[in-house]
């Protein structure tokens, strides 16, 4: 298997022809959209902006669709959703469509969009999103990053996922060693360690400290979610 991980969009240049993409923002986006889909969301569309947004829900009568993202952390206004996991409940969302435009999460995905199979990541779905892309000759995990620059979070899942995947004789480059040794260095304290990020940080000072421990429950929603001409569905395993 052939690894590669991009620690920030800037560093993603396509996946080889085939091979499966990554993407993860754990704090939040990728963490919301597994939320939404567990809930019973029909799909997540993501969008790069909040014109798009508007654009997109259109089409949609008012009592199907709801708008979620954020902007500087905070819900967009006019939006009826923020970008907090918690707000995404099966009450909430159940059998609706989710237009998502956030800071750094969807314009990850909408950079993926032209891949052979693009796949939502983050540690609430860890081994499943690991199990999904086990079989593929290449996997590239593109981190979403805050505003361009790294984050630890996403680097460390991405870590993660490296080390799980990297049986028998892969071929890793040099962002996916460094990945992977970042996180067997903070594997046996990742919690600690991922909530003094300075993104967890503003977060935590905003009001959001209970979105940091959701998005850190390993594993607490097994579903793969899958980009699929141009939205986000979770079909049953």
């Amino acid at each position: 298997m052939r690894i590669a991980v991009a620690p920030v969009p800037g560093a993603y240049a396509g996946a080889d022809a085939g091979s499966a993409v990554v993407v993860i923002d754990v704090f939040r986006a990728s963490t919301t959209i597994a939320a939404a889909l567990a809930g019973g969301a029909k799909f997540v569309l993501p969008v790069a902006d909040v014109e798009q947004a508007m654009r997109m829900s259109e089409p949609y009568d008012r009592t199907e669709v709801l708008l979620g993202g954020e902007r500087e952390c905070q819900r967009i206004e006019g939006f009826q959703l923020g970008n907090s996991p918690r707000e995404y409940t099966r009450e909430v969302v159940e059998a609706k469509i989710v237009i998502f435009a956030t800071t750094n999460g969807t314009r990850a995905l909408v950079a993926a969009r032209d891949a052979a199979e693009v796949i939502v990541g983050s540690f609430v779905n860890f081994s499943a999103v690991a199990d999904a892309v086990s079989g593929h000759d290449a996997v590239t995990i593109l981190c979403a990053g805050n505003n361009g620059r790294l984050s630890l979070e996403d680097f460390i899942c991405a870590g993660g996922l490296v080390n799980r995947l990297a049986k028998g004789e892969p071929r890793l480059d040099d962002a996916a060693l460094a990945a992977r040794a970042a996180y067997k260095n903070l594997k046996n304290d990742v919690g600690r360690a991922l909530t003094t990020t300075q993104h967890a940080l503003r977060l935590a000072d905003l009001g959001f400290r209970a979105d940091l421990d959701f998005a850190l429950k390993v594993d607490s929603l097994p579903i793969v979610p899958r980009l699929s001409e141009g939205r986000i569905v979770a079909p049953p395993a």
